[in-house]
């Protein structure tokens, strides 16, 4: 379905509708040209990493 909306138009590329999203509002490329990610995304990706880390400890190395 997505596939259908961003091939009928020309203008809109899907990856670059993607990179915008989780690209840092305030300043999106770095000094070297690299993507900068938001600060959301950051956050998110360290908490849900936090939460399987315990998870897994908790399951299989606390077993003692």
């Amino acid at each position: 379905m997505l596939r259908r909306l961003y091939r009928s138009d020309g203008e809109i590329n899907l990856e670059a509708v993607l990179r915008r999203a989780v690209s840092d509002p305030i300043k999106p490329v770095s000094e070297k040209g690299r993507m900068r990610p938001s600060t959301v995304v950051v956050a998110s990706g360290v908490a849900l990493f936090l939460i399987l880390a315990g998870f897994m400890y908790f399951s299989f190395g606390g077993q003692r």
